[in-house]
């Protein structure tokens, strides 16, 4: 029987990793370091790299490191400088803008291996331990539903938003949203739109993704969800 050839096993501990959202704030860990981790020469791991790049699933900045999710359409500067102009409510107002239509192609999309990708997200916010690693898994899950849509330029538009949120200084909203339940609530709302997914139902998958978006906005912020649903 023939052997898997190192890049090959590189890739595979790779995609695991990155579907799991296991590394923090998006950031993989130096080449040398990962190497030694996954078991492969360096070698193998910059062919595997060189692929997930290829893919659009990572992204390379000089000096820097290697990231996961697409390169945003802004640099790491102007990130920075609009994260202090940004607050929650416009970030959750971004994201309604375009979250429900990624899901809602995700839907019509969506492999039995992605979607078990999104129950395994899901499970693991919900069982965090606390609020950054909630957050962690959180977006994972919501990432994987951008990537599952199968559009690069949404998905851009998509990881330049949660880098603004990642960004920002809103340790406290976090802190305040998981210690007040956010996380089983979240949990709840994630199977719902993980259920539309499996039943290939576009409509009630986007109606899901709003819902779960809204309901953050009262939560968090005390904002009525029809609010949201005016603005529109």
């Amino acid at each position: 029987m023939e052997r898997d050839a190192p890049k090959d096993i590189a890739l595979a501990a790779l995609r695991r990793r990155l579907d799991m959202g296991e590394f923090a704030n998006n950031r993989l860990p130096p080449e040398r370091e990962l190497a030694v981790m996954l078991g492969v020469s360096r070698r193998a791991l910059r062919e595997a790299l060189d692929t997930l790049e290829t893919e659009g699933l990572v992204w390379r900045r000089q000096g820097q490191g290697t990231f996961a999710g697409s390169q945003g359409a802004l640099s790491e500067q102007e990130i920075s400088r609009l994260s202090h102009r940004v607050n929650p409510l416009e970030a959750i107002e971004a994201r309604l803008s375009i979250e429900p239509m990624l899901v809602r192609r995700c839907a019509m999309r969506a492999s039995q291996a992605e979607i078990d990708v999104m129950v395994r997200l899901a499970n693991s916010a919900r069982t965090a331990k606390d609020a950054r690693s909630y957050e962690t898994f959180d977006i994972a899950f919501h990432r994987k539903i951008a990537t599952c849509a199968g559009n690069a330029l949404f998905l851009s538009i998509f990881e330049m938003i949660i880098s603004v949120r990642e960004k920002a200084d809103w340790k406290h909203v976090r802190e305040y949203y998981f210690d007040h339940g956010g996380a089983e609530r979240s949990y709840i709302e994630h199977r719902a739109i993980i259920d539309a997914v499996i039943a290939r139902n576009p409509a009630a998958a986007e109606a899901a993704m709003r819902q779960h978006l809204s309901q953050i906005a009262s939560d968090v912020l005390g904002i009525d969800s029809l609010y949201f649903t005016v603005a529109r």
